[in-house]
């Protein structure tokens, strides 16, 4: 299940990418830059770092999971009563 959301993430991200970078939005700008105000170029740069900095924190949660995931459990932790082994 945490691979398949990993991959859900990715192609979410790259759609999102694409369609700021590549999509009708971007080409109707391209046209209109001749009257485009200046604070309309400035949204560009803004627009693509809150795209990108969801992606980073996507990545730094993937990373610190996968982590935990592989992480070695500590056997120090079981505690043995009897013929009942807690903690395993």
């Amino acid at each position: 299940m945490f691979w398949v959301a990993a991959v859900c993430c990715v192609f979410a991200e790259l759609a999102i990418l694409r369609s700021l970078l590549f999509g009708r939005a971007r080409a109707a700008e391209a046209k209109d830059s001749m009257g485009a105000s200046r604070a309309a170029h400035a949204s560009r740069p803004a627009d693509i770092a809150w795209a990108v900095l969801p992606a980073l924190g996507l990545a730094l949660v993937l990373y610190l999971t996968w982590r935990a995931v592989d992480a070695p459990r500590d056997p120090s932790a079981n505690v043995t009563h009897g013929d009942v082994t807690v903690g395993a």
